[in-house]
């Protein structure tokens, strides 16, 4: 059985490089964040955009931190904040015991420096293929790459992965513990979600065929 992992919020938590990046970028304009705030924001569906004006901060000031936010958010300095869930790597363990081929599917701006963090971490071993699309396209280039597969299904945290699994027609898996809360998934849709890949590894080995 072949599966798609996303990497974002589902294998690494980017809150630290989200919300310190962006207190940072707020700093130079003179706006001050409640990162606590704003990250709950974010897990509910908000743009960086969008939680910007939400806590008032005016919109073309909001728009552009966003753009400065979006520029810096992939460079070295900012992806070092990254760090794996707990049970990323016990998860990508007993899927591949299980016999599961992995994809990591992942939208970047930069795939040079997405594999240089998958070294750094460890990771590629537990992948057969690592497929980098454009943030911009997210969706369309996931759903592409899931059409082609073929794949089961996607792990993710995001609409993007739901939405990319719609249109490619197959399943996909939540985890809530990234990028979108449990509340907002299910409002776009999502029927099966865990709190993180460790216990999404867990139910689904229960279920792979013996």
């Amino acid at each position: 059985m072949n599966i798609a992992i996303d990497f974002d919020g589902t294998l690494i938590t980017a809150q630290q490089r989200q919300m310190t990046l962006l207190k940072a970028v707020a700093k130079r304009y003179d706006v001050e964040i409640d990162v606590r705030l704003a990250w709950s924001l974010k897990r509910e569906g908000a743009s960086t955009k969008d939680l910007l004006t939400n806590v008032g901060v005016e919109n073309a000031v909001a728009a552009q931190i966003a753009i400065d936010w979006m520029h810096d958010i992939e460079t070295p300095y900012w992806l070092s904040l990254d760090t794996l869930f707990a049970d990323s790597i016990s998860a990508l363990e007993g899927l591949a015991a299980k016999d599961v081929a992995l994809t990591l599917l992942t939208a970047r701006q930069n795939e040079y420096l997405l594999r240089n963090q998958i070294r750094q971490l460890k990771l590629a071993k537990y992948f057969r293929e690592i497929v980098c699309v454009s943030p911009f396209s997210a969706e369309t280039g996931k759903s592409n790459v899931l059409k082609e597969g073929p794949f089961a299904g996607i792990v993710g945290d995001s609409e993007t992965d739901l939405n990319a699994a719609k249109r490619a027609n197959v399943k996909f898996w939540g985890v809530s513990m990234g990028q979108r809360s449990a509340n907002f998934l299910r409002t776009r849709g999502a029927e099966v979600i865990f709190e993180t890949l460790g216990k999404f590894e867990k139910e689904f080995c229960n279920i792979l065929p013996r």
